[in-house]
């Protein structure tokens, strides 16, 4: 188990396998109250655990892009949804933890990308390319 103070970011390569394994990598961010960021690349193949991100991210009053939630809504097999050639990342703050394990969105950053030409959210400021 990594245990660290000082982690201010958590960068996802590949999406975890549930939402449960998302929330505990996100954890090791934002420990004892402080800010910190996670950021995962996730792809069309795990469109059903973008559902469960954009839950998650409601819950905790994060920004969503149109993006996550275009590829949450391909998850539904209503037809018609966009189809994602490479991947997109996503992005959701973290801060602090709340009893009982639990986790809260803290005005973190978050950001997406796919490609050469990403996108990324200043803390629900609109979005800027880097």
């Amino acid at each position: 188990s990594l245990q660290s103070k000082d982690i201010g970011v958590v960068v996802n390569f590949s999406f975890p396998g549930t939402i449960e394994d998302y929330v505990h990598r996100i954890g090791r961010t934002g420990r004892a109250g402080a800010k910190g960021s996670s950021y995962s690349f996730l792809t069309s193949d795990k469109a059903k655990l973008a559902r469960d991100l954009v839950k998650i991210m409601r819950e905790t009053k994060q920004v969503i892009s149109p993006e996550l939630q275009a590829l949450a809504h391909s998850a539904r097999g209503g037809g018609g949804g966009p189809r994602y050639g490479r991947g997109y990342g996503y992005g959701g703050g973290r801060g602090g933890r709340r009893g009982g394990g639990g986790y809260r969105g803290g005005g973190g950053r978050g950001g997406y990308g796919g490609g050469g030409g990403g996108y990324g959210g200043g803390g629900g400021q609109g979005h800027k390319r880097w």
